[in-house]
């Protein structure tokens, strides 16, 4: 099954009315019932992956005029192989523009799980795992790695990972996706190719007075707020 930009976009529509950080599935939790049963044998999950080597982060005061990135990236030339090739699966080309591991979306993923912040650190765990876990089942299936499958292959072992009740057996795999999806929504639509698939305009000018936020608007900000702990009760 190939999922439509569009019906991504409707995820991420929806996915925008929450904060980031309630985006992350429950990644270790295993499926209550026996859930849909896996259409093929499941090998284990990896149980240890490398920790981030020691590195500094932007630091209090990074320079927002002159941006890099100042830590190693993580993904071996096989890995980014595999993540554009997801990409290109997850939101893949249209009229509009080609795919997003052809635009460069998996470069914006190696610098999110690169980063030595606890929130990129745990998405690291969990998309090393799962392209380790991809290759793993890869070659129990076909006896060759994911990149190396044919479309129709990659294409079986992902429907098997888009259940809304995987068996415990594919529970994490299942977790691992959903978050990859995540991650390749924000680089996707953070591009120029991305936001003018969503008809983003940009900043125009308002004749008049200024109206201010309306309220759905204005209530996302506060609780927002409330959650960084920047409102003001939080900084009395």
């Amino acid at each position: 099954m190939t999922i439509s930009r569009r019906t991504t976009l409707q995820w991420f529509a929806t996915a925008t009315t929450l904060s980031l950080a309630s985006w992350t599935p429950a990644f270790g939790a295993v499926a209550t019932g026996a859930g849909v049963p896996p259409p093929f044998d499941v090998v284990d999950w990896p149980v240890n992956v490398a920790p981030l080597p020691p590195t500094k982060g932007y630091g209090r005061d990074p320079d927002l005029t002159d941006p890099q990135v100042p830590w190693p990236l993580t993904f071996t030339k096989a890995q980014r192989a595999a993540i554009d090739l997801l990409g290109d699966m997850i939101l893949p080309a249209d009229a509009a523009s080609p795919g997003a591991g052809k635009l460069g979306v998996g470069a914006f993923i190696d610098e999110w799980i690169s980063a030595p912040y606890p929130r990129q650190q745990d998405d690291r765990t969990t998309v090393i795992a799962g392209l380790s876990w991809l290759d793993a089942q890869s070659r129990a299936l076909h006896r060759t790695p994911f990149a190396a499958l044919t479309t129709a292959q990659r294409g079986t072992l992902l429907d098997a990972l888009t259940s809304d009740a995987p068996a415990p057996a594919l529970a994490r795999p299942v977790a691992f996706m959903d978050r990859l999806r995540n991650l390749f929504v924000l680089g996707f639509y953070s591009l120029p190719e991305g936001k003018a698939d969503m008809g983003f305009i940009g900043d125009q000018v308002i004749e008049g007075a200024y109206p201010g936020p309306d309220d759905k608007a204005l209530a996302h900000l506060t609780a927002l707020m409330k959650e960084l702990k920047l409102d003001d009760k939080a900084r009395v």
